[in-house]
């Protein structure tokens, strides 16, 4: 059975609620036979979990290095500011854009699901580390006594100067990370469109022949 959105329900069709209807697209995409149909479907939001796994890795790892952490508190900060985001990215992803695509609620437009798979990722991969990293990292320093920071009581504006100069000379590895992010997060959803359109237009000729055969048309 092809799935299709329409507000014109023929008589013989089979009403789903949108819960069904993403439990019964995503059953069809795990058990299509053909690897080349599905394949971006399947493992985009993993692909993409990945990279920003990586990236959340980066970060950390740059101002635990810059507080002289060494081994402190190590798993306190690579669990939220490394796993945490790969595990948000392949979950949204899947979520806002492959499963919106499946079911068609922004119609066709492969630009609105492009744009909307990089917010996913860089906010998820690079905004989201960049806030929860220094925190972590800020915290530890302070607990283990690695590096001296500047106290919560000396203002805001102090602790963020000491962010800024911690933070400057890994900017052009941010910039090469948020373009790799976002060209990622294009390339793969195009191909996720297109296995899509491919799925959904031999969903509706194995539909067609079908009924052919049980003589409906």
């Amino acid at each position: 059975m092809a799935l299709i959105k329409s507000k014109d329900i023929p008589e013989d069709a089979v009403v789903l609620s949108e819960i069904e209807a993403t439990t019964y697209i995503w059953d069809i995409v795990s058990n299509w036979n053909t690897f080349s149909d599905t394949w971006a479907l399947r493992y985009s939001p993993a692909i993409l979990g990945g990279i920003n796994s990586i990236c959340g890795l980066l970060i950390n790892n740059h101002f635990r290095h810059k507080l002289k952490l060494g081994t402190y508190g190590y798993f306190a900060s690579v669990i939220p500011v490394t796993v945490l985001p790969g595990i948000l990215t392949a979950l949204f992803h899947r979520h806002i854009v492959s499963t919106d695509m499946l079911l068609m609620k922004l119609d066709t437009c492969p630009i609105c699901y492009e744009v909307r798979s990089g917010l996913v990722q860089v906010v998820l991969g690079t905004a989201y580390p960049l806030v929860l990293g220094p925190t972590c990292t800020l915290m530890l320093a302070n607990r283990y006594g690695t590096y001296r920071v500047p106290d919560l009581r000396e203002g805001p504006k102090t602790m963020f100067n000491f962010l800024r100069i911690k933070t400057r000379p890994f900017n052009p590895t941010l910039t090469y990370m948020v373009a790799i992010q976002m060209v990622a997060s294009s390339i793969l959803t195009y191909f996720e469109m297109k296995n899509t359109f491919t799925l959904k237009t031999k969903l509706m000729e194995i539909e067609k022949k079908v009924m052919e055969e049980k003589g409906m048309f």
